[in-house]
């Protein structure tokens, strides 16, 4: 009998510590992701820059002009479903599918100005979006479509993942309604493309995708908590750490905010 204790016992304490080291290696898992995903990139002012340049302007977007020499020009201006803008003195130019360039290149070219007299930008992307679900920062939503970016880069702009995020639950649901094809369903595997450098899944997001992150059931439970249980939950957390993942603890703090 004594032995057939200790056996249990020791079977008891190899599960727990394989449990604990489990939590341990995904927890540290989630937070190396969640660091890589949340630091500064040296590109991603070049590639937003890129963007912009390769950005197709179409109706409602409002492009901005600027003409250092003639200011009654200068305005931001909305392009209209027949794809102009209401700019009287050039007859109402076609801009739809113009680049930002090619349309600075346009009106420095009708009045005869070096390009570099001429600045234009779009003020307001309108004309696509790529809709968000799920626990990204901001929420769900339906965000500006500014051009090819990847999957990675577009939640950075989203402003990231919350704590409650399942990094293995992101995949992009594509209608291919433009290009006459059948639906697809994208898996994002974020693990494999910031800590092994495997960029399969990264893919360039397109005009009416849909970005779905899952959520943690930790993070579900933590929502489910009532106000006199978080207490004791964190009580449980303090004298426990090892037990509770650090996202998991933040949730349940951000709950009651």
């Amino acid at each position: 009998m004594q032995r057939t204790r200790s056996l249990c016992h020791a079977t008891g304490v190899a599960v727990l510590l394989s449990s604990c080291a489990l939590l341990i290696g995904c927890s540290t898992t989630r937070t190396r992701i969640a660091q890589t995903l949340a630091s500064e990139q040296p590109a991603a002012a070049a590639n937003e820059q890129a963007n912009a340049e390769s950005y197709r302007i179409g109706c409602p977007d409002e492009v901005e002009i600027v003409v250092a020499s003639m200011p009654k020009i200068s305005g931001v201006y909305r392009v209209g479903p027949d794809g102009r803008i209401p700019l009287a003195i050039l007859g109402n130019p076609r801009v739809e599918g113009h680049t930002v360039a090619g349309l600075a290149d346009c009106v420095a070219s009708e009045f005869g100005l070096p390009i570099g007299q001429v600045k234009c930008r779009v003020k307001d992307h309108r004309r696509c979006v790529v809709f968000v679900h799920g626990p990204v920062d901001g929420g769900s939503r339906a965000v500006a479509y500014r051009g090819p970016e990847n999957v990675v880069t577009f939640i950075r702009r989203c402003g990231g993942l919350t704590n409650g995020a399942d990094f293995k639950d992101v995949h992009i649901i594509r209608p291919n309604v433009a290009h006459g094809a059948k639906p697809q369903v994208i898996i994002v595997d974020l693990e494999a493309i910031l800590l092994n450098g495997d960029p399969r899944t990264n893919v360039m997001m397109q005009p009416f995708d849909e970005i779905c992150v899952g959520e943690l059931a930790r993070s579900k439970v933590g929502k489910a908590l009532p106000h006199w249980l978080r207490p004791v939950y964190r009580g449980f957390c303090h004298l426990f750490p090892w037990g509770c993942a650090q996202d998991w603890r933040e949730q349940v703090r951000d709950v009651e905010k």
